[in-house]
């Protein structure tokens, strides 16, 4: 493999996908053969950690999540500008300037949070009903681990996971 090499979680692959598809994407200066090549490891290797990663969970914690999905997201996302996007175990937030891609976000399969004052995509089996109140994004962020991206493609580390 060229880009995805040390990869062992399907968090870390997401985290690592996202942030060489923002160096890599076509619209941000890449060519689309990179581009095509990371898709293509990306699917392969989701596939073999999916596997790995249902193994060893219970029926509950198992993914039906295809690769494509948040490949998908990804390409939408990095085509709006303006955007923070911040990955936090699965979950993708979004925040900056997203008031003017309502629709796009919406579109992508985004859902707003009042609570949080940004929008969140997941896969829909992680949409499971929680116990308690809302969780603030700092418990989120700690419980686990945050890797935010910039416009000008920045990123930051805020938190490992415990």
């Amino acid at each position: 493999m060229k880009y995805l090499n040390d990869c062992k979680t399907l968090e870390e692959l997401k985290a690592a996908y996202r942030r060489l598809a923002k160096k890599l994407h076509p619209d941000h200066g890449g060519s689309t053969e990179a581009m095509q090549q990371l898709n293509s490891e990306y699917e392969k290797l989701f596939e073999i950690l999916k596997d790995k990663h249902n193994a060893a969970a219970d029926d509950y914690h198992k993914t039906t999540e295809a690769p494509h999905e948040f490949i998908e997201i990804i390409d939408a996302l990095l085509k709006l500008d303006g955007l923070q996007v911040e990955l936090c175990g699965s979950w993708l937030w979004i925040g900056g300037d997203t008031r003017k891609h309502k629709e796009a976000l919406k579109a992508a399969g985004c859902r707003w949070s009042k609570n949080k004052g940004k929008w969140y995509w997941r896969h829909p089996e992680d949409a499971r009903p929680h116990k308690g109140r809302s969780k603030s994004m700092e418990y989120i962020r700690v419980k686990y681990g945050s890797q935010t991206f910039t416009a000008d493609g920045r990123e930051e580390y805020s938190a490992i996971p415990a």
